[in-house]
């Protein structure tokens, strides 16, 4: 099993993962899309991708910020999320 977590300005991101079949995620902001083969979320901690076959969200709760995802999970990948990054390029370092 594994287990990530962190503490993010009051609230909690938690990943709990068992045999690469379900997981069970804290700190969801936003579902951005999903199919069977990849499903893509955006948490507090950024954006958040699975990927594999027969994915599937099988409990959604957003006002609490949970999510369980089932399937056969083959690759799980963080993003930065654009509210995440700074400003960049001259114009960004120039009104900092």
């Amino acid at each position: 099993m594994v287990q990530q977590s962190a503490s993010v300005s009051g609230g909690r991101h938690k990943l709990v993962m068992q045999d690469r079949k379900r997981v069970e995620l804290t700190g969801v902001t936003e579902v951005i899309s999903f199919d069977k083969k990849e499903i893509y979320l955006e948490t507090i901690e950024g954006k958040l991708r699975f990927g594999g076959e027969d994915l599937h969200v099988k409990r959604l709760t957003l006002e609490r910020g949970e999510v369980d995802v089932e399937g056969h999970i083959q690759e799980i990948s963080y993003h930065e999320s654009d509210k995440n990054k700074t400003a960049g390029g001259m114009f960004g370092r120039l009104f900092r």
